[in-house]
């Protein structure tokens, strides 16, 4: 009888450039040897910061629990509040930016932990800040092994890419080790070095693509997307793979192609409805995703209502994306990605968020300038009169973003990877936003951390630092003593280029696993 060994050999040699599929051989491998699932890290944001009353939980005095807040409250209805940890009283106050706006910096400071050397020129303002280091979710791939699939390794989304002055900073999670020099924003005729950004895919399809076409080895995306829009699936290029990988499995693995199969398909299924219902034009090629690119671009913040409503767009695209990522995880093609929702310069415009006029439609950037635009507005009890329905309008924006965090992280806790088990118990799902509030100020920052418990994260907690002194960069360092394995995850990271002065991890919010 023919090896296993043998047989695996051949039928690798087989698969040429189908990486998808060797990776899921090899999760299987892994998985029947015992080994734990692998690691995952999925960055969210969200813009603007928050209403300190409506967002603080109430500390329960046991074990740091907490009963949950209104703005809180969409997590709690999907199932998470064992899964998520409440920080508030984080800062960027020590961090320094040469320039940079309130959002621009701040989005920069939230993903790097690093000071800002200065702002590019762009066209629009001068205060479009540059990375001073790599992003955390960058730091972790080329740090920690687990994390590092075949090719590029990681993928990033965005919803809706519009800005008001060509900001790139608003627009990016993720910067790369690699710098390069570029013309400064705030000191004409001179050069700037900046961390490289890795900027967001628009597209959902174009992810899609990306990332399956390796499922299907040769077939070039505009072939998958004429499937695609026939009703027929990628997958089907890639049967007779599947085929060989079953009867090459174990018995007891078996059920994990149908898994990785399954999850391809449910994929495409969702993509199908959104071109069927024609919802979704960023994943069509031609005509549509030129009305996509509208919604990419820069334009000055419309203060008055507006007469279409485009929120719902946003969540279409983002929870695609979202699709797209958890396919990926679950098929163990990448173990890290990036999702934004919108800038904090944004355009997005929601409806029915102004309780006294359900009817009219704004665009949540114009609240950053709406309000009296002190911290006491927003860290203090709703107020009555004429500024009211600013209040209550940021206050329904923000929930209307939590609420599609929510149900993004919902899919993970319901969805099993190759391994078996819930992807949010191997995923760590850190939402972060730019600044405190809306008045632009640095703390005190609210942020989650969710899922991550099969990694030694400790969920159901809340930790709240009223003075708003703790680091932002102490939300990270907790993270990497689960990624790291140690408990003194600084000795590891020595010579990266985040801020280390005063940064310590979080009490209680990770415990080493057995």
């Amino acid at each position: 009888m023919t090896s296993y060994r043998v047989k695996r050999r051949a039928f690798l040699a087989g698969l040429g450039g189908a990486v998808g599929l060797q990776a899921l051989l090899s999760g299987m491998e892994a998985s029947a040897q015992g080994v734990p699932p692998p690691p995952r890290l999925l960055v969210m944001q969200w813009p603007l910061g928050t209403l300190r009353q409506r967002f603080l939980p109430t500390a329960t005095g046991v074990n740091d629990g907490f009963v949950t807040s209104p703005l809180l409250e969409p997590f709690e209805k999907a199932g998470l509040h064992d899964y998520m940890s409440v920080l508030y009283g984080l800062s960027h106050n020590s961090f320094k930016s040469v320039g940079g706006g309130g959002n621009e910096a701040g989005t920069v400071f939230a993903v790097t932990g690093a000071n800002s050397p200065g702002t590019r020129s762009n066209g629009g303002e001068g205060d479009d800040a540059v990375a001073g280091g790599p992003s955390f979710d960058q730091i972790f791939l080329k740090r920690v092994a687990e994390l590092q699939r075949p090719g590029v390794g990681y993928v990033n989304a965005i919803a809706d890419a519009r800005v008001f002055s060509f900001e790139t900073s608003t627009q990016c999670l993720s910067y790369a080790h690699e710098t390069r020099a570029v013309p400064s924003g705030n000191q004409p005729g001179s050069m700037v070095t900046e961390h490289v950004p890795l900027m967001a895919e628009t597209q959902p399809l174009a992810l899609y693509n990306r990332l399956f076409s390796s499922v299907a080895p040769g077939v070039p995306p505009d072939a998958a997307r004429k499937a695609l829009l026939l009703r027929k699936s990628v997958l089907d290029y890639a049967l007779a793979e599947l085929k060989r990988l079953q009867s090459l499995a174990p018995a007891s693995e078996r059920v994990k192609v149908d898994v990785h199969a399954d999850a391809i398909r449910k994929l495409e299924l969702q993509l199908q409805a959104e071109l069927d219902g024609g919802s979704m034009s960023c994943v069509l090629p031609a005509a549509p995703n030129a009305a996509l690119k509208a919604k990419t671009g820069s334009a000055q913040i419309n203060m008055d209502a507006v007469a279409v409503e485009d929120a719902s767009l946003v969540a279409a695209i983002g929870k695609a994306h979202a699709a797209v990522i958890r396919a990926a995880f679950q098929c163990d093609l990448v173990r890290v990605a990036t999702l934004q929702w919108c800038s904090g310069t944004n355009h997005v415009a929601f409806a029915g968020m102004n309780p006294d006029d359900p009817a009219a439609i704004y665009e949540m950037g114009s609240f950053h300038y709406r309000s009296p635009g002190q911290p006491s507005f927003f860290a203090g009890p709703p107020p009555s009169g004429a500024n009211a329905y600013v209040y209550e309008t940021l206050f329904g924006m923000f929930r209307w973003l939590n609420q599609q965090t929510a149900d993004v992280v919902g899919e993970l806790k319901a969805a099993k990877d190759i391994f078996g088990g819930s992807l949010l118990d191997s995923t760590i799902v850190p939402y972060i936003t730019d600044q405190a509030d809306p008045s632009d100020q640095r703390a005190p920052l609210p942020a989650l951390i969710l899922g991550g418990l099969a990694l030694g994260m400790q969920g159901g907690k809340f930790l709240n630092f009223p003075s708003g002194d703790r680091s932002h960069n102490d939300l990270w360092l907790t993270i990497a003593q689960a990624f790291l394995k140690s408990s003194d995850p600084l000795a590891a990271l020595t010579d990266e280029k985040f801020i280390k002065t005063g940064v310590a991890t979080l009490p209680g919010l990770w415990a080493p696993k057995a």
